[in-house]
């Protein structure tokens, strides 16, 4: 049994550095983990997975040694607790805006009498056991503050038991705001929203996170204090390298425009 990869590292704040996947293809994220990531998100939400491709990218990454981390569309109970049970390490609780919210997070990660997770750890139980206490306990509940509303509440959300990291959603929150999405912070009421994020949860005690387009951006937050960083996606990845290579074949004139 190996637990949770990043459970530790992510009480003591350290910088933890992922692959995201939104394409559904396990290949894809077997290949991401290979290259040294410490995580891998498999995104549930905005992705374009079904339950079976989840459950083989989970068995691919098991060798990999990268935690797995699946982002959930909704703040469902069931739907979290079989995503656990498949193998996840930790699950990402989206649009989180207060403490109730937080608490349903939370409460669906842990099984009694902190949470109200059905105890089935059917292949989970080949990394935490069935030791009902290690099961609840193993796994990373990580909430998203991605509206404003999530940062005027920042300081109740933080104060339920339980949470292991806030995740912040840049482009959710830009739009809340009224400003176009993006993962930079943009100066003013929305860099500064995210700073505050970043130190109520630091008072906390609590790792936070956000996506970032590139290491560069990942180094830099990290610098900051920025525990849990998703470093672009396959699919940007994938786009950007494609769009590169067509570009040069147009330059030279085999392509058409």
């Amino acid at each position: 049994m190996d637990g949770n990869p990043l459970k530790d590292r992510l009480a003591r704040r350290e910088p933890l550095f992922g692959g995201w996947c939104s394409t559904g293809t396990p290949f894809v994220a077997e290949v991401i983990a290979l290259q040294g990531y410490d995580f891998i998100g498999l995104d549930a939400q905005h992705g374009l997975w079904s339950y079976d491709r989840l459950l083989s990218s989970m068995m691919a990454l098991a060798r990999t040694g990268a935690g797995i981390i699946v982002r959930m569309p909704s703040r469902d109970a069931a739907a979290a607790g079989r995503m656990l049970d498949a193998g996840a390490h930790g699950i990402i609780f989206p649009m989180i805006e207060t403490a109730d919210d937080a608490r349903e997070a939370v409460e669906a990660c842990r099984i009694h009498p902190d949470g109200r997770r059905s105890f089935g750890p059917v292949r989970a139980s080949q990394s935490f056991g069935r030791d009902p206490i290690a099961v609840s306990e193993g796994v990373s509940c990580i909430v998203m503050i991605e509206t404003a509303l999530g940062v005027a509440n920042v300081e109740a959300i933080t104060a339920v038991p339980g949470i292991d990291c806030i995740y912040i959603g840049p482009g959710d929150l830009a739009i809340t705001m009224g400003l176009p999405p993006g993962n930079d912070p943009i100066p003013g009421p929305h860099a500064d929203g995210i700073e505050r994020v970043r130190k109520v949860a630091e008072a906390h005690g609590i790792a936070v996170g956000m996506p970032c387009s590139t290491a560069a951006s990942a180094i830099t937050l990290a610098e900051r204090g920025f525990s849990f960083l998703a470093v672009g996606a396959d699919t940007w990845w994938l786009t950007e390298r494609a769009r590169t290579e067509a570009e040069s074949l147009r330059a030279a004139g085999h392509l058409g425009s």
